[in-house]
């Protein structure tokens, strides 16, 4: 039993960041693999609104960005921000994690459900949110 909290702990653990620099270059990477995750899931919610993929094809390519952007919103949050200006950009690289999350689990839910054709309607807001990823990742870059 104590094998398995240790690994637990170990696993949950990302460490933390000695500087701000370090935390903001953390957290564009964060933002760029999240970005990602969700460019992917557009290109295919694009092709399942010209009928160019199948509903299993396109619920697994969605469950799979879901959980790409879930693996990098948990390391991240999972750093320690070393300093109260690192909580400000903790803070507004959630609000947009979050953002995402919700909107890649709305997607695969309706693919799940068999709503392939209502896909494009319900990614309608995951262009803006891919955009608010991309500005991010620049700005913490620069």
């Amino acid at each position: 039993m104590s094998a398995l909290v240790t690994a637990v702990l170990v696993a949950g653990c990302a460490g933390s960041s000695r500087t701000d620099e370090d935390y903001r270059r953390k957290a564009a990477n964060t933002a760029e693999a999240a970005a990602s995750a969700v460019n992917t899931a557009l290109i295919g919610v694009h092709a399942a609104g010209q009928d160019r993929t199948t509903g299993p094809y396109i619920s697994v390519l969605l469950g799979e960005a879901e959980s790409d952007l879930l693996a990098a919103q948990a390391t991240f949050e999972s750093r320690q921000p070393p300093s109260e200006r690192a909580d400000a950009v903790r803070e507004r690289l959630g609000r947009v994690l979050d953002d995402a999350a919700d909107a890649l689990a709305d997607l695969r839910i309706a693919a799940r459900r068999g709503q392939v054709g209502d896909l494009p309607v319900t990614a309608e807001e995951l262009p803006a949110v891919a955009g608010r990823l991309d500005r991010l990742e620049r700005e913490l870059s620069s």
